[in-house]
């Protein structure tokens, strides 16, 4: 599925985000996704602006008692920012396809949950390994970094809708039907993977930032913006 090009479709963009620059915290600029030809997953219509300033959360929480309450809105699009110790990776998040995920990820990043977390599994890695299949993706979001944490509840995860490719960004767990912290980014052709694990975001922007990733890398924090809606 390719970005749509054509100047009355900018125009449209255009016109929502001025629309939603007096409402919505930043706005999504009309340039098309550069991706790898091939590679996309769910294919965003909407960019994100460029990283805003973000500082790590201090002792930040690692545990709650219940699951979080609705924080985001209906008819609204958001983008995520994770820093990390090789730059900053940009997330196209997906609330019309995984409402459920998308809420329980900006819960967690509002409250600085993933500041100093590690991506505690790169993929595919030498044997013995957590790695899952053969799949290129880096895993994150377990408090403990043995890929068995979480933040104290569960949510029930989201229909998976859209492919593990390039980009794609989903809830990661032992149990697929229910969701918590952990995380996974996609780095390449990850449909080798059990199609199970909710997709809830894109990657628009910082592939050098991904492709650098390694065992032990730190998320240093995550800011989320709202932005226009996807059209």
């Amino acid at each position: 599925m390719t970005t749509r090009r054509d100047s009355t479709s900018r125009v449209g963009r255009v016109a929502l985000c001025l629309a939603a620059l007096s409402v919505f915290t930043g706005c999504a600029s009309a340039r098309a996704v550069t991706t790898p030809a091939g590679l996309d997953s769910i294919q965003s219509a909407v960019t994100c602006p460029a990283p805003p300033r973000g500082a790590a959360t201090s002792s930040p929480p690692r545990a709650f008692t219940s699951a979080p309450r609705q924080v985001i809105a209906r008819d609204v699009g958001y983008c995520a920012y994770i820093a990390t110790n090789r730059g900053v990776i940009t997330i196209r998040l997906r609330p019309e396809h995984a409402p459920n995920a998308v809420n329980d990820f900006v819960f967690l990043a509002q409250h600085g949950f993933y500041d100093g977390i590690r991506f505690d599994q790169v993929c595919p890695a030498p044997a013995p390994s957590t790695c899952p299949a053969e799949a290129p993706i880096a895993i994150a979001g377990d408090p403990t970094g043995t890929g068995t944490g979480g933040p104290g509840y569960s949510v029930r995860a989201d229909p998976v809708i859209g492919e593990y490719l390039f980009g794609a960004v989903a809830m990661y767990g032992p149990d697929a039907s229910a969701i918590g912290s952990q995380f996974f980014i996609s780095r390449g052709d990850s449909t080798a993977l059990a199609h199970r694990y909710d997709i809830f975001g894109e990657v628009t922007d910082g592939i050098p930032a991904l492709a650098a990733l390694q065992k032990g890398d730190m998320i240093l924090w995550i800011a989320v913006l709202a932005t226009a809606p996807e059209p």
